[in-house]
């Protein structure tokens, strides 16, 4: 009998390190906040986690929480992205699974549960490196209103 692949369903197993690496960029929203968006997995039912670089620290600090003392359930209300990762934070059969917003298009990161440490680590590191791409748009925008201010 041949053998049949779903054409449907990416069945890569990209290691959760790697496309962190990959993925992870700052930039500013249409309000001019600096952004951070990484993504932890790709494929169907994955998407970016993205938050403002000011709660990305917080947001750090709470994953670095739950690696140490574990998932705890807290009542659904408007979230910051720490707390929403405390709220939503579930290991699904090996896999840590958790949020950043909840509404419309909002998808969850996943991490397999051995390397959940691991990412977080990852993570912690990269917050001075966020914060320093976040200040340089912060300056490239007061330049720019400098320089129009001349132009008046």
């Amino acid at each position: 009998m041949a053998e049949k692949a779903n054409i449907f369903i990416d069945e890569t197993n990209e290691d959760v390190i790697d496309v962190i690496k990959q993925t992870m960029s700052v930039s500013v929203d249409d309000t001019g906040t600096p952004i951070v968006s990484f993504a932890t997995n790709r494929g169907k039912g994955s998407g970016a986690q993205s938050m403002p670089v000011a709660d990305f620290s917080e947001y750090i600090s709470a994953l670095e929480d739950i690696s140490s003392n574990g998932i705890q359930e807290v009542p659904d209300q408007d979230l910051s992205p720490a707390e929403m990762v405390r709220d939503t934070i579930r290991n699904v059969e090996g896999t840590i699974q958790f949020r950043v917003r909840s509404g419309k298009g909002a998808k969850p990161a996943k991490i397999p549960a051995a390397q959940f440490g691991e990412v977080v680590a990852l993570l912690r590191t990269c917050v001075p490196l966020v914060q320093e791409a976040a200040a340089s748009y912060s300056e490239a925008s007061a330049d720019a209103d400098e320089y129009e201010e001349d132009e008046e």
